[in-house]
């Protein structure tokens, strides 16, 4: 009799736990797709220096600032979003540069200089989904080097997320990345962005708000001569906050 009830409050035990475990990673997985948000150094939703196949949902309007670097996404039907990235600290002298309107062709002139050298466009497709496809695709360009990406979750206790690419120009020589969730609402990442490894984190501060720090170039990181320019060079950070705007 003893014995039965040892069991049975065993397997009670044993109920509970994995009750509570299933709701922890459903958890996890609500906050990985809040986080798959957030905007990559180069604008397009992505992690640190890579674009991923996540597009966020339709009517999303996201805005980031990495250090200086500005960009603003918008995505229609949850499919294909666009872009600009830009320089913030340079606004005020790129101004200064073009502000001569003492003309309508100097005003023509200087405003298309002032916007080709200021702004970079982006855009990205989703080609496939993986609620529904078992594998995300997304084709993307990011001014004139095109990319593809292919992504894939992994469910279970792992919460492993695999990206890779191939492309034109920054994109040449391949990209791809791990993440791996490791509480609600927080993931750490490593990449190669086709010209050194990055590793960082991400969390969410709230629904609609992602912070990411990350070191990048970690396999040039020796050649700086002090603390100071590793912070300068190597150190990256940056927030997301995306609202849905209809």
């Amino acid at each position: 009799m003893a014995l039965k009830v040892l069991i049975r409050a065993g397997l009670t035990v044993v109920w509970l736990t994995c009750g509570i475990m299933g709701q922890a990673w459903a958890k996890v997985d609500t906050a990985t797709r809040l986080l798959e948000r957030s905007s990559s150094l180069h604008g397009p939703t992505g992690w640190i220096n890579i674009p991923s196949a996540n597009i966020c949902d339709s009517g999303d309007l996201s805005a980031a600032i990495h250090r200086a670097e500005a960009k603003i996404n918008l995505s229609l039907w949850g499919v294909i979003e666009g872009g600009l990235n830009f320089e913030a600290d340079q606004l005020g002298a790129r101004f200064e540069k073009y502000q001569n309107f003492s003309s309508w062709e100097r005003l023509q002139t200087n405003v298309r200089a002032f916007a080709e050298e200021t702004f970079r466009g982006q855009a990205k497709v989703k080609l496939l989904d993986q609620d529904w496809a078992g594998l995300g695709l997304a084709a993307g360009l990011e001014g004139q080097d095109r990319y593809l990406v292919v992504q894939h979750h992994f469910a279970g206790l792992s919460k492993v997320t695999m990206v890779a690419g191939w492309g034109t120009g920054r994109f040449a020589n391949g990209f791809g990345g791990l993440s791996k969730a490791i509480m609600p609402g927080a993931e750490v990442m490593f990449e190669y962005d086709g010209d050194g490894f990055n590793a960082g984190v991400r969390m969410l501060l709230a629904k609609h708000l992602v912070f990411s720090l990350a070191i990048q170039n970690m396999n040039n990181i020796g050649e700086v001569n002090n603390l100071g320019e590793v912070i300068g060079q190597h150190l990256l950070f940056g927030i997301t906050f995306v609202e849905r705007i209809w």
